[in-house]
């Protein structure tokens, strides 16, 4: 299944007293990597709208050409950059899901 397209779904609980400009600022990094970074195929950040959302407000839903390419993006000097500077200090958790299509 090399072939197949690598789904990368993250779920963040936001920190309590948070900016919301520091929110917009880690939102739209993350949407710019699509931009940044070789293999992938597509990056949303969006609000998670579900009522049983667990209180995990954000969502990244992102697709990689295939697994690898997500295991480079992931260890992509930009990509850690975007996660230290600017996810950290606003997640206090994180819930991840991944799966193949195709």
């Amino acid at each position: 299944m090399e072939s197949a397209n690598f789904h990368h779904v993250v779920l963040f609980r936001l920190r309590a007293g948070v900016t919301l400009d520091r929110v917009r600022a880690a939102r739209a990094a993350l949407a710019e990597l699509v931009e940044t970074l070789p293999g992938v195929l597509h990056l949303t950040v969006t609000d998670n709208l579900s009522q049983r959302n667990g209180g995990y407000t954000m969502v990244l839903f992102s697709t990689f050409e295939n697994r690898p390419a997500y295991e480079v993006c992931s260890r992509h000097p930009e990509w850690q950059r975007v996660f230290r500077e600017l996810i950290d200090p606003v997640a206090a958790e994180l819930l991840i899901a991944e799966g193949l299509s195709g």
